[in-house]
């Protein structure tokens, strides 16, 4: 089976090398990666080591990373789609996993779990795939996506049907999108990670914006519960799973809380 993922670029190429190759590590007897690189304008050498590698690369200015993700899905082959950031590293053997777990469940998605690593690559902790039970409201209650986009895997035939990403989201755009998938189709749930994200404080696990604000308030308007008690209890009761289900991402939290009081290190906290 081809399977297709795309990498959004700008001036990437600190750990496009590490990308690539772990892109390339997915090839096996049941899978084919055709890896597509989609870049806004790099000035760095990332177009030119992307070639170097005979990687699909398309240039050209986007109106941010979701635009660019969804150039490089609608361009591509594979008949799964995944996304990778740049500074992201696709964990060996996930492919072989996310194509068992799409053939044997039947579902049009397929959603793993991630490693937080930092820019060494030193673990960070990790975060499971949510629940398959978690409901769209549910998932907009916790004002937060735990659906992680270097997890998540669509059928071409669903993305196409789903019209890619609502590029309208500048930050969001994976939350609003994995809400929307939700209302049509259960997913296909892998309990192990599958990619590392990488925390740089570069990227998107830098500190939060005033419009990632109002994305996320978005979100919740057009997906979550209405009532304020009901979003309240469902808030609450996840976050207690997440806590139980991901003692490394908890005790990642308590550490990363505790250098940001004392001035070391800033990074957002969901």
């Amino acid at each position: 089976m081809i399977v297709t993922i795309v990498t959004p670029t700008l001036n990437a190429i600190e750990y496009l090398r590490d990308c690539i190759e772990s892109a390339k590590r997915g090839n096996s007897r049941f899978v084919e990666v055709e890896h597509v690189i989609v870049d806004g304008g790099s000035t760095d050498g990332t177009v030119e080591m992307a070639r170097s590698y005979g990687l699909t690369v398309l240039t050209g200015k986007d109106s941010g990373i979701f635009d660019a993700i969804n150039k490089g899905s609608f361009a591509s082959s594979g008949e799964l789609l995944g996304f990778l950031g740049a500074d992201d590293v696709l964990i060996d053997g996930a492919l072989d996993l996310v194509v068992k777990t799409y053939r044997e469940t039947n579902l049009p998605w397929v959603v793993g779990g991630i490693e937080w690593v930092d820019g060494r690559g030193r673990g960070l902790g990790g975060l499971a795939a949510p629940p398959s039970w978690m409901t769209p409201r549910m998932l907009a209650s916790l004002g937060w996506n735990p659906t992680m986009h270097m997890g998540t895997y669509f059928s071409r035939k669903f993305f196409t049907e789903l019209g890619g990403f609502d590029i309208a989201y500048k930050d969001v755009g994976d939350y609003e999108m994995f809400s929307r998938a939700r209302l049509i189709s259960r997913y296909g749930r892998i309990a192990h990670p599958i990619a590392q994200f990488r925390r740089t404080g570069m990227n998107n696990s830098a500190i939060p914006s005033a419009r990632l604000s109002n994305e996320i308030d978005r979100v919740r308007a057009t997906f979550g519960p209405r009532s304020n008690v009901e979003l309240r209890f469902w808030r609450v009761m996840l976050k207690a799973w997440f806590n139980t289900c991901n003692p490394t991402w908890v005790t990642s939290k308590i550490v990363d809380t505790a250098k940001t009081r004392l001035g070391l290190q800033k990074i957002a906290h969901f």
